[in-house]
C-alpha cells in the first residue's frame, strides 16, 4: 500500500481552505497549518475549511513554521500568501532548510528568473543543497 503524502499548508485564508480541501480530497495528509490571522489561530484547520472531521492539525503561527516544518518534515508545504517571491523569501528558507518541498500560488514564483535574479539564485542553491524543490505555480 502507497503511504499517503503529507503536507503543510502555509497560509490559511480563502485560497488555503481550497487548497487544503483539495489535497484532503484527493488523499493527501495535512499535518501542519499556518497563518498569521489570530481570529483562526489554535483552530482545527477542518473548522476553517468546513465539511470535515476534526483533523486534530491545530493553526499554528506562521512564527512556528521553522520549528514544526524541521520536526515533522512534510512531504510539501503549500504557500498560499503573497505574490512576490521576496514576500516569501523566509518561508522559502525554511522549507529549504528542512528539505521540504514547497509550491506557492505567488505569481512571480512562477518564474521568477526573470524578474528577481539575485534572490531566485540564492534560494535555488538553498534548494538544491537543502534537496528539496521550491516552485512555483501562480494564481492565475
Amino acid at each position: 500500500m502507497e503511504r499517503k503524502i503529507t503536507f503543510a499548508q502555509y497560509g490559511c485564508g480563502k485560497m488555503g481552505k481550497y487548497l487544503i480541501r483539495y489535497a484532503i480530497e484527493k488523499g493527501a495528509e495535512l499535518v501542519a497549518a499556518f497563518d498569521v490571522n489570530p481570529a483562526i489561530l489554535g483552530k482545527d484547520a477542518a473548522e476553517i475549511v468546513g465539511g470535515y472531521p476534526d483533523t486534530g492539525v491545530k493553526i499554528a503561527d506562521a512564527g512556528q513554521a521553522d520549528e514544526i516544518l524541521g520536526a515533522l518534515k512534510p512531504d510539501v508545504c503549500i504557500i498560499a500568501t503573497r505574490s512576490t517571491v521576496a514576500e516569501l523569501e523566509q518561508i522559502f528558507t525554511v522549507c529549504a532548510k528542512h528539505g521540504v518541498n514547497a509550491i506557492t500560488t505567488c505569481e512571480e514564483a512562477l518564474y521568477p528568473w526573470n524578474s528577481s535574479p539575485a534572490l531566485t539564485h540564492k534560494l535555488d542553491a538553498l534548494a538544491k543543497q537543502g534537496g528539496c524543490t521550491l516552485t512555483g505555480v501562480g494564481y492565475c
